[in-house]
């Protein structure tokens, strides 16, 4: 719940700074105008939506408490799936309230947001009307497309009468209505029962088609030469046979549908004879769109197909799916019977995709997702795909690894050398220095050691030239050790 009343939080946070679009209608409907003390009846809060997805709407109907007093607020056929404000009823300062979202765009001619039911405690006219209305578009801006907000007028008599309008739980009423002024002429008789009439009804055009249209509407027909009585009646029966002439009339104007479903305007004519076939007009009304669903993407949010498959599904009453749209970006891109379909090539990038969901009678439903179309790979190397850009960019981090790993190993190599080098220069100092001393002690032994002289002398001069040698050979030894490694 607290996701929810977040979310429709920040719709009207957005429609508050994005303006206003005239789109969106709010009506108060009801089945009749004149009323009594005593009397209860409803009043159905509507929303036209002029062909544009809404998800969230709040306003305030007030009414005068002196004639009215609510007594239920049922919002159990309503569009909107949470409330931000429970519809909330003030019988002191004569207002009923609420603020409704749906997590899907929703369009309809009369969508159904709340049921108001009123008694009438007082004489007089009694306007109720509509204050602080908004409705948002799903637009993810949360746009406020409100242009209109039309109320309505009932009138009040002292004399107390039966209530006109069944609770939601009892079974359906018939519309009222009210027939056109009389006709008087005199009938040409025939000599045999009227023809069946053929009606006119311009909001419902064609008997058994559906209609998200709840309003009063007028039906008309042409009268035979010979008709004498009109005899009418709107239920949800297919076959009703008329034997009570209301007079002579050729329209009438009847009360809006109070609920979805089947209904049938029943006209008859009778002459001298007898009575026609009666007519059974056959009108399908639904206000409800689908049901709200979910869109996913076969491939995942994020995929390499250029054609990836959206799959979607829901259910509708009383009408069925007519089709579902499917939009890329909010260009149409196709129109399907089925629960998936499978997008156009898109090139690289991020879109949006919409499927509205349409029934039989024009309601919408529409949901989104977001789909990222990747760059198709470069490479593929042991089951991962490499793009051009991370192709190279592999390869120039190779490269540098291994430049990196050859600097460091040679870097290492030159200072294990110059350790060996070192030590070489050390131990052949060592020795060289053990022999010109070894030299020197042989020079001392025989100069002790008595021995001829001219021995001595040799011994000498041979001791003396090694010890000569070794002094001269140790500095180009060593330097010579340093300039061969250096190479």
């Amino acid at each position: 719940m607290k996701r929810y009343v977040y979310f429709i939080s920040c719709i009207f946070a957005s429609a508050a700074l994005s303006g206003t679009a005239s789109a969106a209608t709010f009506n108060l409907l009801t089945d009749k105008t004149q009323f009594a003390i005593g009397d209860t009846f409803n009043v159905d809060v509507k929303i036209d939506s002029e062909d544009v997805g809404i998800n969230a709407a709040q306003a305030t109907v007030n009414y005068p408490v002196s004639i009215l007093q609510e007594t239920a607020v049922d919002r159990a056929n309503s569009i909107f799936a949470f409330w931000l404000k429970d519809p909330t009823a003030d019988n002191t300062n004569g207002a009923v309230s609420f603020i409704g979202g749906s997590t899907s765009g929703l369009t309809g001619k009369t969508l159904h947001a709340l049921r108001i039911t009123f008694k009438v405690v007082g004489s007089g006219s009694a306007k109720l009307s509509f204050t602080d209305g908004a409705i948002t578009a799903a637009d993810g801006n949360g746009t406020n497309v409100l242009s209109l907000m039309n109320g309505l007028s009932i009138v009040s008599s002292g004399t107390q009468t039966t209530s006109v309008i069944a609770s939601p739980s009892t079974t359906k009423p018939a519309s009222s209505a009210t027939a056109a002024k009389p006709i008087t002429r005199p009938a040409v008789p025939t000599g045999k029962v009227p023809v069946a009439p053929v009606l006119d009804i311009p909001i419902y055009p064609a008997s058994g088609g559906w209609s998200n249209i709840e309003m009063p509407f007028i039906a008309s027909w042409g009268l035979p030469l010979d008709v004498t009585g009109v005899a009418t009646a709107v239920d949800q029966q297919p076959v009703l046979e008329l034997k009570k002439t209301e007079g002579l009339f050729d329209n009438k104007s009847f009360a809006a549908l109070s609920a979805d479903g089947i209904w049938y305007l029943h006209v008859r004519f009778k002459n001298d004879i007898g009575w026609s076939t009666t007519t059974n007009y056959k009108i399908g009304i639904d206000t409800t769109p689908p049901l709200p669903f979910e869109l996913t993407i076969k491939e995942g949010n994020s995929t390499y197909v250029t054609t990836p498959t959206v799959s979607y599904e829901t259910n509708d009453q009383p009408s069925g799916i007519r089709m579902y749209r499917i939009l890329v970006d909010n260009n149409e891109v196709g129109v399907s019977k089925d629960a998936s379909f499978m997008l156009p090539a898109q090139a690289p990038g991020k879109y949006t995709v919409t499927v509205i969901a349409e029934d039989l009678a024009g309601n919408k439903t529409s949901t989104s997702a977001e789909v990222v179309i990747l760059e198709q790979p470069f490479l593929v190397l042991g089951g991962f795909s490499l793009s051009f850009l991370a192709f190279f960019g592999i390869l120039i981090l190779i490269l540098v690894l291994v430049f990196g790993t050859w600097w460091y190993s040679y870097h290492m190599w030159g200072k294990q050398l110059e350790r060996r080098v070192i030590i070489a220069e050390r131990d052949i100092g060592d020795a060289l220095g053990i022999i010109s001393s070894d030299a020197e002690k042989i020079m001392d032994l025989v100069r002790e050691t008595k021995i001829s002289a001219k021995d001595a002398n040799e011994v000498e001069f041979l001791a003396k030239k090694i010890k000569d040698k070794v002094s001269s050979s140790r500095k180009y030894i060593i330097e010579n050790i340093r300039d061969i490694t250096s190479k």
